[in-house]
């Protein structure tokens, strides 16, 4: 991926770029990540690949030309699909070129770490690849080395690269007699044998090489012996058992011996459904997303250091797979065993990966440029997250949490995580997606700055690292039955409380060392639910010999004093505590009790099985409800003003604006204007059990699928499947911050990924 620069030398300037890790070398010279050195930046979108000439080379009249005309090849050739040239000087005394850097693997890279590509991702891979060739053959220029790597895979699609022997259809070659510029395995007949009349039907050809290779994991000349490979390609004598029957026929088309009988590339990019603007949402299978999601983060890892003044070459080397861009890819990949029976295997999963794929459908870890200025739509994730690191402004923003963060979206459980849920400031500090086990019945964890507070049965807890997963310490349970179901996790500073059959046990945060309990209200009653609001924990009780009655606590946390109780005439469900009330349905009727002194300020007569609470208006939202409405409450008096939805399934979320995000039976996710009650968007989503909002994002989530939709209703929808328990029946709660989620599953599977 990334290779660190040599240590103990100066920063290393090459024309205005300064180099911040090695990617590669090809025939010609070496390959680097750079940014400008007067503006720094940790945003990979904003930096450069900068090939340089290797210094054992003759720079003479001969190779500046050449050079030059690879200058001139790559300004020709800027239009979707191509890299980008940004910047070159051939004049230099040693000659570069800088061209946009995409991060992302290569498409050699891609398929010997996460397998053969899907149909679906083919046809849309030839798709862009034949369309940016038909761009290229309009300007009267051909390519003459596509091969797999110099196909850049980024989260929005391909980048073709390297058109360092690209020449004009009318330019006269400057190679020496007899020897042949490309790479064997993925060259078309005419240019093996050194003809001049190589054609756009030539790069052609190569494209179905390169399908084929796609396709299968194998190039379809393949051969041990590199004479065998020639031969075989001059008789076209291609392998295609492997290539999957819906696209052979247009790999079969593109291979053909003779040039007129092959297709153009505009009639490729027809024949594999590409004749449009291209999917909104490129679907690259998990795999694929995984490493693209890492080249980000390793060059954002390498700009931070760079702008901070620290040395990058003191950076860890993450050395390749296989080369940035290898001569020639003639042995077979090695595709990964497949995983094991307790999970589902979804999408091309690379062994030893994290478990999540973000990354969906657009990019689950990383969002596409669209804010026209190269740096990532505002609201990103995967580590294209907005931030002072990602603005340029050459000062990167602190890659560490400092707070806590709070399941269901903190006060009035809005399922609100606010816009610093994307910022890279508000994720643990060094961070990389995991996945880890712990025993069954976990419920709704808590983030704090290091670790995840995830409550059990029976008042046990476990503590997982929160960078990676790795489990901490852990408290066994204490009893069973209702009272001992999995509790709100109520986490102040360096203190977890948890809530038991015994009352509330203190225990570090980090060391899970207790510190002390405080009673519960005795063994006759059961706990129901527990929120926290400014060191108060709230807690709801069920008494089990008497199953018609309940009861309210208000305990604060740091003095381990009761401050109240409240004896409720029916059976209460988890408490919302926000604006200076708590709120509790009891017998499916809401009820207000002043948070100060436990007493009943407002009860109404409204079907509601659960409470969210919209702090800036107050309003009440209830949830469900037996007609599948959300209802409205009246913040003084709960009564209903109105309702929203039809045959809701998940939600509401709700944030400060008032946008009301909820989750159909249709499998609709559906936004709604809190004070009015109109309707403001909907789409589909195959993500049906919980929503979230976090920043400019809608997040829904299911059992096996986490997606994101815009906030505003227009643009792409982003997710990614995820490995579940092949037991697994129940969706988890999930939490987000600094562009991360993390999420727990009742069976005990707890997973941390990029957001969508």
């Amino acid at each position: 991926m990334l290779e660190a620069l040599p240590s103990g030398q100066p920063p290393t300037l090459v024309g205005p770029y300064r180099l911040l890790a090695r990617l590669g070398a090809g025939g010609m010279g070496e390959v680097h990540l750079a940014c400008r050195a007067d503006t720094p930046t940790a945003d990979p979108y904003r930096m450069v690949a900068v090939k340089t000439v290797r210094s054992d080379l003759e720079v003479d009249g001969d190779f500046r030309t050449r050079f030059r005309r690879e200058i001139a090849a790559a300004r020709t050739v800027d239009g979707p699909g191509v890299a980008r040239l940004v910047d070159a000087d051939a004049d230099a005394p040693s000659p570069w070129l800088a061209t946009e850097y995409v991060p992302g693997p290569s498409l050699a890279e891609a398929v010997v770490r996460a397998g053969a590509l899907p149909v679906p991702a083919v046809r849309a891979l030839g798709a862009a690849l034949a369309t940016a060739l038909a761009g290229v053959h309009a300007v009267k220029v051909l390519h003459r080395d596509l091969k797999p790597a110099n196909v850049l895979l980024g989260p929005a699609g391909p980048r073709l690269i390297d058109f360092g022997i690209a020449q004009a259809f009318e330019a006269t070659a400057l190679t020496s007699t007899g020897l042949v510029v490309g790479s064997p395995g993925f060259m078309s007949p005419e240019h093996l044998e050194g003809s001049r009349a190589v054609v756009p039907a030539s790069d052609v050809f190569c494209l179905g090489a390169v399908l084929a290779f796609a396709a299968s994991g194998r190039g379809p000349f393949h051969d041990d012996e590199m004479a065998a490979v020639v031969y075989r390609i001059i008789r076209a004598e291609a392998d295609l058992d492997g290539v999957p029957e819906e696209i052979r026929p247009v790999v079969e088309r593109c291979l053909r011996l003779d040039p007129a009988g092959r297709p153009t590339a505009a009639e490729v990019a027809a024949l594999l459904g590409g004749g449009g603007a291209g999917p909104e949402v490129f679907p690259w299978p998990g795999g694929v997303l995984s490493l693209c999601a890492s080249y980000g983060e390793a060059a954002r890892e390498a700009g931070e250091a760079a702008a901070s003044g620290a040395g990058v070459a003191d950076l860890p080397t993450l050395g390749p797979v296989v080369p940035y861009s290898p001569t020639a890819m003639t042995d077979r990949p090695v595709v990964p065993a497949a995983p094991g029976e307790r999970r589902r295997p979804w999408g091309a999963v690379v062994a030893g990966a994290v478990a999540v794929a973000v990354l969906a459908a657009a990019g689950v870890v990383l969002l596409n440029r669209t804010d026209g200025t190269g740096g990532a739509s505002a609201g990103g994730t995967g580590g294209g997250a907005a931030g002072p690191s990602a603005s340029g402004t050459g000062t990167p923003a602190p890659v560490a949490l400092d707070r806590v963060v709070l399941p269901y979206g903190g006060p009035g459980h809005t399922g609100d995580f606010g816009g610093s849920a994307t910022g890279r400031s508000s994720r643990p500090a060094d961070w990389a997606p995991w996945t880890s086990e712990i025993e069954a019945g976990v419920g709704t964890c808590a983030l704090s700055p290091k670790v995840l507070v995830c409550p059990g049965n029976g008042g046990a807890v476990t503590a997982l690292g929160a960078a990676d997963g790795r489990q901490l310490w852990k408290v066994p349970g204490r009893g069973e039955g209702q009272s001992s179901g999995p509790q709100y996790p109520a986490v102040v500073g360096d203190t977890a409380y948890v809530t038991g059959p015994d009352g509330v046990v203190a225990y570090g945060v980090a060391d899970g060392r207790e510190r002390g309990g405080i009673p519960g209200p005795g063994e006759e009653w059961a706990v129901k639910g527990t929120d926290l609001l400014d060191g108060v924990l709230y807690s709801t009780y069920v008494n089990m010999r008497d199953e018609r009655t309940g009861l309210v606590t208000a305990v604060r946390l740091d003095r381990r004093e009761e401050l109240w109780r409240a004896p409720l005439d029916g059976l209460p469900e988890q408490p919302v505590a926000a604006g200076g009330r708590v709120l509790v349905t009891v017998g499916r009727v809401p009820l207000a009790l002043d948070a100060r002194t436990g007493r009943t300020s407002a009860r109404g007569t409204e079907d509601c099985g659960g409470v969210t609470v919209h702090e800036r208006s107050g309003s009440v939202l209830c949830s469900g409800r037996q007609d599948g409405t959300i209802g409205v409450l009246d913040a003084g008096t709960l009564r209903l003003r109105r309702t929203l939805g039809r045959a809701v399934t998940a939600g509401p979320a709700v944030n400060a604006d008032g946008l009301v995000a909820v989750v159909d039976r249709n499998a609709q996710v559906v936004a709604y204007d809190l004070g009015s009650g109109r309707e403001r968007w909907r789409r589909p989503t195959r993500a049906t059990d919980r929503v979230y909002l976090v920043g400019d994002r809608v997040v829904t989530a299911g059992l096996e699928t986490v997606e994101s939709h815009p906030v505003s209703g227009s643009g792409a929808t982003k997710d990614y499947r995820i490995e579940v328990p092949a037991t697994a029946q129940a969706p988890g709660d999930a939490l987000a911050a600094g562009g991360a989620v993390f999420l727990a599953l009742p069976d005990g599977l707890v997973y941390s990924g990029y957001l969508p």
